[in-house]
């Protein structure tokens, strides 16, 4: 027992250590992409900057893009603890969204994932063509957490049409709203979530007047 405890504390402080790592090498690429732009910017450059060796970097993330892009995965997670406690009253894309905004609305205190990475990620994004294709991907095989929320709730698996028609429907609608948004990237960090959750609002009222609603009645 006595030689049980002193592994424990070592274990957690590796993992600390580890999600430190991980957060100082995503700043620091976001504020070196941002600036000089993301072409212009090298894996040696974001390792330098972060203090750690490329070969560190290429061992968190594959691909540059993938730096860039991180905050979606870190934000996918939140939403999906938030999911799994909306009541289930069988609107999965009125759940979502509901999820979103409350995870939004307590964005501006969350300081392990500040919204100016959110902000610099979009512009980013819309200055490179190779992030916002990888973006596409991203959603697939960095949501996974939120899709398994999804199909908890459904009774079904996570690859399921139903589950992937709903989780698509929904990043669409969330992704047109903040791309609409324009002054999402160019306000402080502590307007832009009331800005976010304004948008992702406006996109989700816009989709079921110009989708749900005429689908219904046609039926």
């Amino acid at each position: 027992m006595l030689g049980s405890h002193p592994c424990q504390p070592r274990a957690g402080l590796r993992e600390r250590k580890k999600e430190q790592t991980r957060r100082r090498i995503i700043e620091v690429a976001l504020q070196l992409c941002d600036s000089q732009g993301f072409d212009a910017t090298t894996v040696e450059q974001i390792a330098d900057a972060a203090d750690v060796s490329p070969r560190t970097v290429n061992r968190y993330f594959e691909l540059k893009e993938d730096i860039v892009l991180a905050p979606t995965e870190d934000w996918g997670r939140r939403v999906a603890t938030e999911l799994r406690k909306q009541p289930i009253t069988g609107n999965e894309l009125l759940a979502l969204h509901n999820a979103h905004l409350a995870v939004a609305e307590r964005s501006g205190d969350d300081e392990t994932l500040p919204f100016a990475w959110f902000q610099q990620m979009q512009r980013i994004m819309r200055g490179s063509a190779a992030v916002r294709s990888r973006s596409m991907d991203f959603i697939d095989t960095k949501t996974a957490e939120l899709n398994a929320a999804l199909a908890e709730r459904l009774g079904l698996d996570s690859e399921s049409l139903t589950v992937r028609l709903i989780a698509g429907t929904w990043h669409a609608v969330m992704r047109a709203g903040m791309e609409c948004q324009t002054a999402l990237t160019e306000c402080s960090p502590a307007a832009a979530p009331e800005l976010m959750i304004e948008a992702v609002q406006t996109a989700y009222d816009e989709f079921k007047r110009v989708c749900a609603f005429p689908m219904a009645a046609a039926e």
